[in-house]
């Protein structure tokens, strides 16, 4: 039985998306390590892994202007990690509204895929952004992310591609990229 009291986050998967602390940090290493790998090779890519968590800790500190959520499971473990920011500047020509925030860093521990916890991330992002006034999501993912990340994107409710971003993550690094108006 569904308890409908419960935020729409919970109900997906069980847990829940809280703000982001600092010692959450370490526990995203190995989430963030399954899926930053080379786009050619697969190869892992720690130093990648390094930076994107660094930037992370900077938001958990009030260093940049990024918001990042977890997902918790119903255990207290941490299984997933999701951000916003004001967009790059190459993102700006996919927008539509005045307010628009950019989603970075969505990744999902491996087992927890597929049973809502992305679902979740996104909502939580969503109202979030929507609260402190943005008028709309955009995102772009980059190739590496085709067989994993395009296809969630291309079913959350209210995403629509927006065009493609190209060269965006260098030669032979198109992106598409999402909208959704909040």
């Amino acid at each position: 039985m569904v308890d409908i009291d419960l935020p729409k986050e919970r109900r997906l998967f069980g847990g829940v998306v809280r703000p982001l602390r600092k010692e959450d940090i370490i526990l995203l290493k190995p989430i963030l390590s399954t899926w930053i790998k080379d786009r050619d090779t697969g190869r892992h890519l720690p130093d990648e892994v390094d930076e994107t968590l660094q930037t992370m800790s900077d938001s958990a500190h009030g260093r940049n202007d990024r918001v990042y959520f977890v997902a918790e499971s119903s255990e207290g473990e941490v299984i997933g990690v999701i951000g916003y920011k004001t967009p790059d500047q190459r993102m700006l020509p996919f927008t539509k509204t005045p307010k628009p925030a950019e989603l970075v860093n969505a990744y999902v521990a491996n087992e927890w895929t597929g049973k809502g916890t992305g679902k979740a991330l996104v909502m939580k992002l969503e109202n979030d952004a929507g609260n402190k006034g943005y008028t709309e999501v955009v995102l772009n993912s980059g190739p590496r992310y085709k067989d994993t990340g395009w296809g969630f994107y291309d079913k959350l409710e209210g995403y629509q591609r927006a065009g493609v971003a190209e060269g965006y993550y260098g030669e032979g690094g198109d992106a598409p990229v999402w909208r959704k108006e909040l």
